[in-house]
């Protein structure tokens, strides 16, 4: 039994990349129904053509902290304030749930709105 105790202590150490905390705040930021990428139009420069893809998001690890940084675009016209606070629970749960993280800061910078109407009058309408 001695044997057993002393292999479990030996195993070494675990590290996890930044990556993988901002993948993860990537894929639970995009499961909020209309928060998308930044990106769009050719090469992803000029005005963005639609909702879709996963924010761009930057993720430290502070010592017990993980500071994420989101960059989004949003639907319009939904409430900002709530689907930031959605967004912010959504990644704190689910860094929690898959890293065991236990102190989480998001910060959401929200660089553009998508209409889905394609004129004026038709984004009025919404």
């Amino acid at each position: 039994m001695s044997g057993l105790v002393s292999e479990i202590n030996s195993r070494g150490t675990t590290t996890i990349a930044t990556q993988i905390y901002a993948k993860i705040a990537a894929k639970a930021a995009s499961d909020i129904a209309g928060v998308g990428s930044s990106s769009g139009g050719l090469l992803s420069l000029g005005k963005p053509t639609a909702i879709t893809g996963r924010p761009q998001v930057d993720a430290e690890v502070l010592g017990g902290t993980v500071a994420v940084s989101i960059k989004a675009g949003l639907r319009y016209p939904m409430n900002i304030e709530q689907t930031c606070d959605a967004v912010r629970r959504r990644v704190t749960d689910e860094l929690r749930k898959y890293l065991g993280v236990s102190s989480v800061q998001v910060d959401i910078d929200i660089s553009w709105l998508h209409a889905s109407g394609t004129s004026a009058k038709e984004r009025l309408l919404l």
